[in-house]
């Protein structure tokens, strides 16, 4: 374990020991009747021989919270302990270690030179259950977060600012002296630093626009003034009670503030997958922050409505559901579509509030005065009339908010509307694929854009929109894990999660889409075609409002695929394989016409090489445009003869060729054939020697049996022999020069070639680099030829 992660253990542990230990202090508290605070403030004696005196009540509290007191009393005894040289907070401590289970605290005292006892109550502490659940779910989520993610400073930083959070708000006050004392001191410390490591947090999250730690600014630690704000409410000290009770809500409001201005500057600044982090905190914050900013700010004028900070708080748990969501599940729903639909309801609920407490009273006056009806009665059904609007309000602004907040989504959902009646007037397969594949890269903006359709033993791209430079799309193959899932799944999948299992070739052709997405397109059960979208350029990611709009897509496609007859798909396919054979050897484009496969084992076969001659002097003398003008010229006319006489080739040199004779079909007499073959492409080059500049080829021929088939590279297949009477068909090339010949061949060849192998000498037990034993091998002279 590395120390960053030692030490996250070890913080994990401790803090989240020190807050157990508070929350149980806090269950017990609660079963003992729950929790109280102290109304009366008092001031410390002038000197240790002195008593307190009272100096003022909690705001708003009832007549039963004084007792009767009036500042300027001196407290003489609270329960039976003497209150002699005692300060706020011991008087504090004293009152709740003297308070019985009727929250009633008997009490001494002194006013006008006589001796008085009264006894006053506990100021209730509103919602005492919700206290609990807030930080227990505050703490949890904190170091679930610091779990997921050890080592990093968001998480590090948010643990700690919700264990400073939870401890401020378990309150354990109470019972003894002792533990009201520690109480004390807990709650000043969690206080200070509560603020600041919200404050922290923030500025390191997320990670793209965090500073580097030594960076890190001072400024959030001036909200440590809180602390002592904290205290002056509870206690009435450092600060003047009704100043500290203000305060109080002032610093909410002022911390609110700035943290919507650090979540905005960073959200400026982020990319795309930190801004959707962010806006997962920016609605929890809003949802969490907006009741309690009302309550606070209505406390702020009326103290008195002090209890609706204590209720407005619950909502506070939106806070920490939304940035672990963020830190480990940014990606867990649509939070665009969230934020759009919170921002309506805000909006709506704004125009209701301001309806039913304006201009429904002012109608349902007007209404009940002329037609004689109760007002009330009125006033309700018209806020139930306003109330039944909210629906189709809702409605109508949905998408106007979506396109003020979130434009790029909504020029995607208006844009996939619009291809979805595009698409219904597409007139054949070739046209309505290639009208998806040029909008949803128009729309959706990813790396690339491709789209696969099965042809044989792959599925070969039939349209592709990929980066300049990164050539041309690899095909699937129809065996691969991507088809597969494909065939078993009618919705957009996840490349990463359903590729898990796929081969290593098949994850680099992925790699090399940069594939996040694919959309299966079918027509009726069978999977007709594969629609590949890479990462977005933006930086984003897929949202499952995306991956229903795609889907609809591929629905559509679908659909529309049903209204052409077989008639034109098997034109669309003719078409398709047409388009293949310009890339494929023509036997192995006619087989996967066919719809067969292509058998891949030993086979007996002629191996043919061609090689034209001084080459690299040639090309060496020439200007480039003259060399490849000579190679195409030579290519066209020796790869003519080859699939005249039934080879394949399967392999182009640059200068020279390899073809095969027996394979991918069976061919009667291929070692026959292929010498025939090799003496009419010495014919055909000569002949280009009188039309062209002056070259001349040597070609070498060798059977027996080889390994042929497809052999897969990272983004196809490709179709080829390998095998010991390949290497010694090349090699045979190799002799022409030495031995003077035009065409050579094994004494193999020789023997099944017939009345072709008359003209060819023998020349016995030539010596062949690479080979251990020396060969017979059989060479057609250049003047022979």
């Amino acid at each position: 374990m590395r120390p960053s992660r030692r030490a996250d253990a070890a913080l994990l542990g401790a803090l989240v020991a020190a807050w157990v230990a508070c929350a149980a202090l806090h269950v017990k508290e609660l079963a003992r009747g729950g929790f109280g605070w102290v109304g009366v403030y008092v001031s410390a004696p002038a000197d240790a021989a002195g008593y307190p005196v009272v100096r003022a009540f909690w705001p708003g509290a009832p007549p039963d919270a004084t007792g009767g007191l009036a500042a300027g009393d001196r407290l003489l005894r609270v329960g039976g302990a003497e209150l002699r040289g005692v300060g706020p907070f011991g008087f504090v401590a004293r009152a709740q270690a003297a308070a019985g289970s009727d929250r009633r605290v008997a009490v001494v005292y002194a006013r006008d030179g006589a001796v008085r006892e009264t006894t006053f109550a506990l100021v209730p502490v509103a919602f005492p259950w919700r206290i609990l659940p807030l930080t227990a779910m505050l703490v949890l989520t904190g170091a679930l977060v610091l779990a997921r993610r050890p080592g990093t400073r968001v998480a590090r930083a948010f643990f700690l600012l919700a264990v400073a959070y939870g401890v401020h708000w378990t309150f354990f006050f109470g019972g003894s002296r002792a533990q009201t004392e520690a109480w004390t001191v807990v709650f000043f410390c969690a206080s200070s630093v509560m603020l600041p490591l919200i404050l922290r947090a923030l500025l390191v999250f997320p990670a793209d626009v965090a500073p580097a730690p030594a960076r890190l600014p001072w400024w959030p630690w001036l909200f440590a003034l809180f602390g002592p704000i904290s205290t002056s409410w509870v206690f009435g000290v450092p600060f003047p009670p009704a100043l500290g009770f203000r305060a109080v809500f002032a610093a909410n409001v002022a911390f609110i503030v700035t943290v919507l201005a650090v979540l905005t500057r960073s959200f400026r600044r982020a990319g795309a997958v930190g801004r959707r982090q962010l806006k997962w905190v920016v609605l929890g914050t809003y949802v969490g922050t907006v009741p309690v900013l009302v309550a606070d700010a209505v406390a702020a004028v009326r103290p008195a409505l002090w209890w609706l900070h204590d209720a407005a708080v619950i909502a506070e748990l939106c806070i920490p559901l939304s940035v672990v969501v963020a830190i480990v599940w940014s990606n867990f729903l649509d939070v665009d579509r969230l934020i759009t639909g919170t921002a309506v309801y805000s909006l709506l609920s704004i125009l209701l509030l301001a309806a039913v407490l304006t201009a429904v009273p002012q109608v349902a006056r007007a209404a009940g005065a002329a037609g004689g009806v109760d007002p009330w009665t009125m006033q309700m059904a018209l806020s139930t009339v306003v109330a039944a609007g909210l629906v189709p309000a809702r409605r109508f602004l949905d998408p106007r908010m979506e396109r003020v907040l979130f434009p790029e989504r909504h020029a995607l959902r208006a844009g996939v509307d619009d291809l979805l009646r595009a698409l219904a007037a597409a007139d054949g397969p070739e046209a309505l694929l290639r009208l998806a594949g040029e909008r949803l890269d128009a729309l959706v903006r990813p790396q690339c854009c491709v789209i696969h359709a099965p042809l044989g033993e792959l599925f070969a791209p039939v349209f592709e929109r990929c980066p300049a430079g990164t050539g041309p799309a690899p095909a699937l193959p129809v065996d691969g894990a991507v088809v597969a899932a494909l065939r078993a799944h009618r919705t957009p999948l996840d490349v990463a999660r359903w590729t898990a299992g796929a081969a290593a070739a098949e994850r680099t052709a992925l790699e090399r889409l940069r594939a996040a997405v694919f959309l299966p397109v079918r027509r009726g059960d069978a999977l007709a075609a594969a629609i590949c979208l890479g990462t977005k350029r933006s930086g984003d990611v897929y949202t499952p409002t995306d991956l229903a709009l795609l889907g609809a897509v591929a629905d559509k496609l679908s659909g529309e695929l049903l209204r052409f007859d077989t008639a034109v798909i098997l034109g669309q396919e003719r078409a398709m394989r047409d388009a293949l054979r310009r890339y494929v050897p023509e036997s192995v484009a006619a087989r996967i016409g066919r719809g067969q496969a292509i058998e891949t084992g030993e086979r007996d076969v002629a191996v043919l090489f061609v090689d034209i001659r001084g080459y690299a002097t040639y090309s060496e003398r020439q200007a480039v445009g003259a060399v490849f003008s000579l190679v195409d010229r030579y290519t066209q006319a020796v790869s003519a003869v080859i699939q005249r006489c039934g080879g394949t080739v399967v392999e182009f040199l640059g200068d020279g060729l390899m073809a095969v004779f027996g394979a991918p079909d069976a061919l009667p007499d291929h070692a026959r054939i292929a010498v025939q073959a090799a003496c009419e492409v010495v014919a055909a080059v000569r002949e280009l020697d009188r039309q062209m500049a002056p070259i001349a080829v040597g070609v070498g021929v060798a059977s027996g049996c080889a390994f042929v088939g497809n052999v897969r590279t990272s983004d196809r297949f490709v179709y080829t022999a390998v095998g010991d009477v390949v290497n010694l068909a090349s090699r045979i090339q190799g002799l022409t020069r030495e031995l003077g010949a035009a065409v050579a061949i094994d004494a193999r060849t020789h023997r099944a070639a017939g009345d072709c192998g008359r003209r060819f000498e023998c020349h016995e037990r030539v010596r062949i680099r690479g080979r251990a034993e020396p060969v017979d091998v059989y060479a057609l002279p250049l003047a022979a030829a």
